[in-house]
């Protein structure tokens, strides 16, 4: 049996106790959700020799090989070392970035997982005062579902419409799933309460009839999912793919010289008020 102390320091190191308390599984780290085909054949190889021959996926987009024994752990810690794998990604700290595939996904609108890579050199097993999530999307379909992470980023194009240009062919209609547009007299009408910014619009119109206003990403605060659930408050803007990075800089700038140890982003922002709590980070931004 794992005694509590020897369970607390291999959970910082990725090596998670199962319920039996004998063995453990450990966390393998993607970047921005990928591992290269030579990184897939390193994990295989430790499954084969010190697992059970199998690898489970989490929902962060990272691998575990369970059924490790207490006295190998030692062994697959060079192993991996040896292999280039990295391990970890539990504690009060930055944990493992999710992107989806919007960087090649047919309905993207922004770079996810150069983003995400970026976050990741910076921000991935920092110290904060709670565990803090980042997660990255490309459009409004949420795959990786942005705004119950503490800071999630979803890429958005707001269009807009040069009606001189229109021929009235539907092909946006046909496009939009919100039902935001309709041909009326050969021109389209657009109803933006309806909008959710996904673009698609913009990507089929052949008129250039469907334009885009502005591209980039609305950015997400003090979302969490679990044992106690939050949805994210926008900052309010939609922010340049360039400065994503940046305004996430300001926001864990703030988090981190306000939060108590324990608070989460979202326990922050219940504690001194969400409007407060993002027009500081906006007044940091400019």
């Amino acid at each position: 049996m794992v005694n509590a102390k020897r369970q607390k320091e291999m959970k910082g190191l990725g090596f998670l106790l199962q319920n039996d308390k004998e063995h453990y599984a450990v966390r393998f780290l993607s970047k921005a959700g990928n591992f290269t085909t030579q990184e897939l054949n390193n994990i295989n190889k430790i499954a084969e020799k010190y697992g059970r021959g199998y690898v489970g996926l989490t929902t962060r987009l990272q691998m575990e090989i369970p059924w490790i024994k207490d006295e190998d752990a030692k062994n697959v810690m060079e192993e991996a070392k040896r292999l280039g794998l990295r391990h970890g990604g539990t504690g009060q700290k930055i944990r493992p970035l999710v992107a989806c595939k919007g960087t090649v996904c047919l309905h993207g609108n922004i770079d996810t997982q150069e983003i995400c890579r970026q976050l990741e050199s910076k921000y991935f097993g920092t110290d904060t005062p709670h565990k803090c999530k980042m997660g990255i999307v490309g459009c409004a379909n949420n795959c990786a579902k942005a705004n119950i992470n503490d800071i999630g980023v979803m890429g958005r194009t707001i269009p807009e419409f040069n009606l001189d240009n229109c021929i009235g062919c539907g092909l946006c209609v046909q496009g939009c799933r919100q039902k935001a547009l309709e041909v009326i007299d050969k021109k389209i009408i657009y109803n933006k309460d309806l909008c959710v910014s996904c673009g698609e619009c913009v990507k089929v119109c052949r008129t250039n009839a469907a334009l885009a206003k502005e591209k980039g990403a609305e950015i997400f605060v003090g979302g969490r999912f679990g044992r106690g659930i939050r949805i994210g408050d926008s900052l309010g803007k939609i922010f340049k793919e360039e400065e994503v990075v940046f305004v996430i800089d300001k926001i864990m700038e703030h988090y981190r010289e306000i939060g108590n140890k324990g608070e989460r982003i979202s326990g922050v922002m219940d504690r001194v008020g969400k409007e407060k709590f993002i027009d500081d980070v906006l007044k940091k931004i400019d």
